[in-house]
């Protein structure tokens, strides 16, 4: 079986877990490497998962501060409700007693009652048509030669970041891991915080924006290799730009979607 993504271990008390914060799962220029908000995140929803032995149904994160190369990501799972059929739960982010992270999140699965979908994705080519882009500037962290990424030439977003605004703030790519790990709540929390990318996007701009929060909320998961991201970023103003993205299967199944705010940043004049 493949492993997860992520390699969040169990300890000795059921209720904590913990994530050794490397290159593997950060990001970031030289100088200025990061655990990416999205790994938070999803670490802490396989946190939440294990300790409840239930299904993630939305998790929401405050990003309070940064996790760096070499730091261990204590994550604390408190159950401040565990219903017949729902489990409601927060987890705390330490690294040494310094919050990271606050996560509030809702497990738990109800059977016998309707599904459906509105949600429809995007008129995109498969991902073998579409070819790979860089969405990041130079990396010192290897989060991201981890992951396949690729736009649709001439559409969606898959245009020269020249400083010219998009008209309609959208981005659309497919991504899937070099490693073939499955797809679960875990990964879709960190293809989630490919929002503040659709900013850069959305701007023309090379950056985008650091996340304040990330929320993810799950329909159904299926098997499916590639995940289509569709990302709309909203509107942008104060200094902080706000987004929702969905998640589909190959086969059209809206798997999970998610919105978050971040902080503008940009790396070049405007």
């Amino acid at each position: 079986m493949t492993p997860r993504f992520l390699d969040v271990e169990q300890t000795p008390d059921p209720t904590v877990f913990r994530l050794h914060v490397t290159d593997r799962v950060c990001v970031g220029p030289p100088g200025n490497v990061f655990m990416f908000g999205g790994v938070g995140l999803g670490a802490a929803t396989i946190a939440a998962e294990r300790a409840t032995g239930r299904s993630v149904i939305w998790s929401t994160a405050q990003f309070v501060s940064y996790a760096r190369v070499g730091d261990m990501l204590d994550l604390s799972v408190e159950v401040l409700s565990g219903g017949r059929n729902i489990s409601q739960v927060r987890v705390v982010g330490t690294d040494k007693g310094k919050l990271v992270i606050s996560v509030n999140a809702a497990l738990g699965d109800r059977e016998g009652l309707p599904s459906a979908q509105w949600v429809t994705p995007p008129d995109m080519p498969p991902p073998e048509e579409c070819k790979t882009r860089q969405l990041w500037p130079v990396q010192d962290a290897k989060l991201m030669d981890r992951l396949d990424v690729r736009l649709a030439p001439g559409r969606y977003g898959a245009v020269p970041l020249d400083g010219n605004p998009s008209a309609d703030g959208r981005m659309v790519v497919w991504i899937r891991t070099k490693e073939g790990a499955p797809i679960d709540a875990s990964l879709l929390a960190i293809f989630a915080d490919f929002v503040p990318s659709g900013l850069a996007s959305a701007f023309g701009r090379r950056g985008g924006g650091n996340s304040l929060d990330n929320t993810l909320r799950i329909a159904r998961i299926v098997p499916t290799e590639w995940v289509l991201c569709d990302v709309k970023i909203s509107a942008a103003s104060r200094g902080f730009g706000h987004g929702a993205i969905h998640m589909f299967a190959e086969d059209g199944t809206m798997m999970a979607s998610g919105s978050q705010s971040a902080i503008l940043r940009f790396m070049d004049p405007a």
